[in-house]
């Protein structure tokens, strides 16, 4: 299921075509010691998903000259998380793992200590796209202090190689996969929250939003907790409680960007800070941070807090614009 998922989420985000590049790199001169390319040194590392999507993928050799890249290399437990090991990766159609690669790489040499600091900053990719990278000290972000690009943390730095350079990464970036009930419609287990933008007719409206949001999306189970047994519960239900349910659960660009970590209306996970955020129809929404999770609550939830449990998945509004939004799912129903 989850090869199937990522399939269609890269087949739905090659609808969409940015134009981005980014010239901040820092000028280089390598050591003579250094010998290995990108893929050559992700190799010798260790890293054995990433390296042999790159052959499966037939991008090895146009990597083999010299040129500058910044890599961000998933290690091969996160590509796990995603789906992918080493024994099924060959069977990933080769768009899919072109698009998904590009997404890592960065033009241009980019060492640690010269990444913006964000929050939020945008780095253009080879994929025509862009990814947001963040760095937080302990005494402002506390567990979350560290980098981050679009929520996957950097867990190690400036791997040198002789066309550029790597920084190993905790999770597989994938690209927004279209607009937001296409991202919706293609995880099965958010089928009841797709059937509430429906009922209470927000579908139009939520797809065609001009400015960026973030949505807190309740999974099936939460919605079966919360009093909708089956989806004909929801069909049946009055749209405007619906919609007063649903508006609990987005936070707006302008309530985002008012926070240290929501430049450009973004949210992801190491963003959210310990206090109350306003949500799309004005009720406040409480935040708490548990290790490296947040957890929220509405007036309604009492101290039943909906934890995260699968953070940062990119999905875009106003498709023309290419301007990506984030969502995250959560394991119980928000209420006002």
């Amino acid at each position: 299921m989850r090869l199937s998922r990522l399939t269609l989420a890269i087949a739905l985000s090659s609808l969409v075509v940015l134009s981005a590049c980014d010239k901040r790199e820092t000028p280089f001169i390598r050591p003579s010691t250094v010998t290995n390319n990108v893929l050559e040194e992700a190799q010798s590392r260790g890293y054995n998903v990433f390296a042999a999507a790159f052959k499966s993928a037939g991008m090895d050799t146009a990597f083999d000259y010299l040129g500058q890249y910044t890599l961000l290399v998933p290690t091969d437990a996160a590509f796990s998380a995603a789906g992918i090991n080493a024994g099924n990766v060959n069977a990933l159609p080769k768009d899919v793992l072109r698009t998904v690669l590009r997404n890592h790489i960065l033009a241009g040499r980019n060492p640690a200590a010269n990444l913006l600091l964000g929050p939020n900053a945008a780095y253009g990719n080879i994929n025509r796209d862009f990814l947001y990278t963040s760095t937080y000290v302990a005494s402002v972000a506390g567990p979350f202090a560290g980098t981050y690009f679009n929520g996957a943390r950097v867990t190690k730095t400036d791997m040198i190689c002789n066309n550029g350079i790597l920084h190993e990464i905790d999770r597989v970036l994938l690209p927004a996969s279209g607009n937001l009930t296409a991202t919706i419609g293609a995880n099965p287990n958010l089928s009841f929250l797709l059937a509430a933008i429906n009922r209470a007719g927000l579908a139009s409206t939520l797809n065609a939003a001009t400015a960026n949001f973030n949505l807190l999306a309740p999974t099936n189970a939460a919605f079966q907790a919360a009093g909708f047994a089956t989806i004909d519960a929801i069909n049946s239900a009055d749209p405007a409680v619906l919609t007063s349910v649903l508006g609990l659960h987005i936070i707006p660009a302008s309530v985002a960007s008012a926070n240290p970590g929501g430049t450009g209306g973004r949210l992801f996970s190491p963003d959210f800070r310990a206090r109350t955020y306003n949500t799309l129809l004005g009720a406040p929404l409480t935040c708490t941070v548990s290790g490296t999770a947040p957890s929220f609550a509405g007036a309604g939830n009492g101290a039943n807090t909906a934890q995260v449990t699968s953070a940062d998945i990119l999905f875009r509004t106003n498709v023309a614009s290419g301007a990506p939004s984030v969502m995250h799912i959560i394991n119980r129903v928000l209420l006002p």
